[in-house]
């Protein structure tokens, strides 16, 4: 659907996004890391389109519900939130490649050992190294090497690249240094005459132990994030709820003009759930990839 709706806002807006271009070429490494289906000027026209659709659609928004407002009130404050949302949209857009590049490499490094092993097994068959990708690229457990190497096979076959050239572009334009310096790693070895099979397993102990000493270190950062937890989520709440009413009765039942309720229900309902996901994304990021 948004792969339409780029060739529709392509053809609406691409002559314009072209004059701009040269302005973005930084964008078109994220995207091409990210194997998203969209070229440099796809992308900014669907970017120039959303962005455009954001900003009528949050100013009818903003002002259908201010149509109490004072009429100054009203449109200053309805153009600022069409901008914010505005805002939002386009920084999202602008870092979403490279958010997709991230946890691409991210899948990648996880599964990258486990890979390699296999890779080495197949080379001590002796069969072609393109045909090792072929066989890899069929392999879906691998997830987004499966990806990574369906590509590189089709490089070869279909567009008539020698193994060389497909391995350059494959690494240049990988998420994951590991995978790209592995990939760089082949086409020495290849060029050199040497061992393919000798290299991809000493290739995978030296990522098996890199893998190990990782969960190691994510281990301990989730058992300090685990007293975080304790100490912020639960015996925070009922500190600040002690503070609070403690204040009120001090200060004659307001704090600072509030009275102690509000901001306790203001700690409840906003505070906290915004910290909570603060935290879960945090975590996310620190936990140990799964093998899927």
């Amino acid at each position: 659907m948004l792969k339409g709706l780029a060739r529709f806002s392509y053809r609406l807006l691409g002559r314009y996004v072209y004059r701009y271009r040269e302005r973005f070429e930084w964008l078109q490494d994220d995207l091409k890391k990210a194997r998203l289906p969209y070229s440099l000027d796809e992308y900014l026209s669907l970017l120039v389109l959303l962005a455009t659709a954001a900003f009528l659609l949050s100013l009818l928004v903003a002002y259908y519900f201010l149509s109490g407002f004072p009429v100054v009130v009203r449109e200053i404050t309805t153009l600022l939130a069409a901008a914010f949302v505005t805002g939002l949209v386009v920084f999202y857009l602008f870092n979403h490649p490279k958010i997709v590049a991230i946890n691409r490499g991210s899948n990648i490094d996880a599964i990258l050992p486990i890979a390699i092993t296999h890779m080495s097994t197949l080379a001590g068959s002796g069969i072609p190294p393109h045909h090792i990708f072929r066989i890899m690229g069929k392999i879906e457990k691998y997830g987004e090497i499966s990806r990574e190497c369906r590509l590189i096979y089709r490089d070869v076959t279909a567009l008539g690249k020698d193994i060389f050239t497909a391995l350059s572009d494959a690494a240049k334009n990988s998420p994951s240094r590991l995978w790209a310096e592995i990939l760089w790693g082949i086409s020495s070895t290849l060029r050199s005459g040497g061992s393919l099979r000798d290299y991809l397993y000493m290739k995978s102990r030296e990522l098996q132990a890199l893998l190990e000493r990782h969960e190691k270190e994510a281990v301990e950062s989730m058992n300090l994030l685990t007293e975080i937890y304790l100490i912020v989520f639960v015996m925070g709440p009922i500190l600040a709820a002690i503070m609070l009413i403690l204040m009120g009765m001090l200060s004659g039942g307001r704090i600072f003009g509030v009275q102690p309720l509000t901001l306790l229900s203001l700690l409840v309902y906003v505070v906290m759930p915004a910290a909570g996901l603060v935290f879960l994304l945090i975590t996310d990021n620190i936990r140990p990839r799964e093998v899927r």
